[in-house]
């Protein structure tokens, strides 16, 4: 019994597999496995070892009810656990013209994959933060049969806002929602980073990529509006579907696993990729498809990385300088960058890469606004300064549609900009996508990973719903 991950590269082999269609029938499996080690899935739209499973298996697919909440101070919705977010989105709509406060750049993820591993949008905070109430299903500590626990306050629910799967089965999450809203996007190039950011101020939804080799931002500037939808709405999305999300898709796939000349790549980031978009046409419509886009239509990996908005400028230079030593197209890198690779032992890695690897896809970059959260991606970076507005993070994609020994030298890249990133920026690997990070250096990145911990063996003191990737994590042991 097997299965992979969207990326393919994590691979599930579970003994035994269950799909439960409710809270009970989990608290029955929980019972019946009882000393056994049980992780849950939803899509598996995940690059991270967080996903793998060699034992059981809960595929919670079926728990994906969706309850709007009377309340007369706030609008809520009970989901499933295993809900899609595209599946919610379109209830809300259709149940209560709402919608959710944030939107991810995708939405065929379930409710708990997503809140589980910080998914996140642009401008706004990820969709953990949005979360008031998290139903689990663990083992009582007395009487050691499986339970459900209802967490709504304090730093429970801030661990249970972001827990990879170690508090215990995730049933269904409370979480807050907005009534329905448009939002008028429009794409513009920049050449400089500074111009981009400055853009913020007019439209604080915007995402942007630096386009490798071209050396631009396109930013696709959004911001939330009263206006009325646009008559061309309809139209830009067709646009923005065949042209961007399958056209350019499957021109750059034909670029890197068929015709894979470096030169031909870089001519064409260059010259024929930016033709695709259009520039300066303004268009209202409403905000789920205005913010989502389809990229998970073609299989590929990713790895993004997180760093505060006072690191930006520094980590996208140093991403761009890296990028040409590893495609051979630059010999060298700044002397600031050079001196803090060597004191962090980093030097020796990039001369492994140089020369490897040429990047085929622009570089997204987020907005995400601080989490109160203890260990997602934008959760507090010092516990010191709380009096102190908090910072912003920008989260910085790189995506990989290459195969075989490209790939591979995708993920060689991967590692040495994680690990040299994270020594250079603090940069903070997101926990759903390649995660190359060992567990001290993971741990050491979040201010609050002890508090987190400690939680976690509260709920969970046996490591009945870990991995191994989550054992080593929470107690830097490997399991036998």
């Amino acid at each position: 019994m097997q299965r992979h991950n969207f990326g393919g590269n994590i691979q599930l082999k579970p003994n035994t597999r269950y799909l439960p269609a409710t809270e009970q029938e989990v608290l029955e499996i929980l019972d019946r496995h009882h000393g056994q080690r049980i992780r849950c899935i939803g899509r598996l739209h995940s690059w991270s070892r967080a996903v793998e499973c060699n034992d059981v298996l809960l595929d919670l697919r079926l728990l994906n009810q969706v309850n709007p909440v009377a309340d007369s101070e706030a609008l809520l919705v009970s989901v499933g656990a295993g809900c899609q977010i595209k599946h919610l989105l379109a209830d809300l709509e259709r149940l209560k013209n709402w919608t959710l406060p944030s939107l991810g750049l995708i939405t065929e993820q379930t409710v708990a994959g997503a809140v589980s591993t910080g998914t996140h949008g642009s401008g706004r905070n990820s969709l953990s933060q949005y979360v008031v109430s998290v139903r689990i299903a663990h083992y009582d500590s007395v009487t050691g049969k499986a339970t459900v626990s209802e967490i709504s306050g304090g730093d429970e629910l801030r661990a249970a806002r972001c827990s990879l799967g170690c508090l215990g089965v995730i049933l269904s999450v409370k979480m807050q929602c907005r009534p329905s809203y448009n939002v008028e996007e429009a794409w513009h190039e920049h050449e400089h980073l500074a111009d981009v950011i400055d853009a913020e101020r007019e439209y604080p939804l915007q995402q942007f990529f630096l386009v490798p080799w071209r050396w631009t931002y396109m930013s696709q500037y959004r911001r939330e509006t009263d206006r009325q939808k646009s008559k061309t709405a309809r139209l830009y999305h067709w646009y923005r579907f065949l042209t961007i999300d399958i056209s350019m898709l499957l021109l750059i796939i034909i670029l890197v696993r068929l015709l894979r000349i470096n030169a031909i790549i870089r001519l064409m980031l260059r010259r024929v990729i930016p033709a695709f978009v259009i520039r300066d046409w303004h268009v209202v419509g409403p905000s789920t498809p205005q913010l989502v886009m389809e990229h998970e239509i073609f299989r590929h990996i990713e790895m993004e990385l997180f760093v505060q908005k006072s690191n930006l400028e520094s980590a996208m230079s140093y991403v761009r300088q890296i990028l040409c030593v590893a495609a051979g197209t630059g010999n060298s890198i700044d002397d600031q960058f050079k001196e803090r690779l060597v004191l962090a032992g980093r030097e020796k890695d990039l001369a492994d890469v140089s020369g490897t690897y040429c990047h085929h896809f622009p570089i997204c970059i987020r907005k995400v606004l601080q989490d109160d959260t203890l260990i997602s991606m934008t959760s507090p970076a010092d516990l010191a300064s709380k009096e102190a507005p908090p910072e912003a993070w920008y989260a910085i994609t790189l995506t990989c549609y290459a195969r075989g020994s490209e790939q591979d030298a995708f993920e060689k890249l991967g590692r040495f900009l994680t690990h040299s990133m994270a020594a250079l920026f603090s940069a903070r690997p997101h926990w759903g996508k390649l995660c190359y990070l060992q567990p001290d250096k993971l741990r050491g990145l979040y201010p609050q990973f002890e508090v987190f911990r400690e939680l976690s063996q509260t709920y969970d003191p046996d490591g009945h719903f870990q991995n191994d990737w989550t054992s080593e994590l929470l107690t830097n042991k490997r399991r036998p």
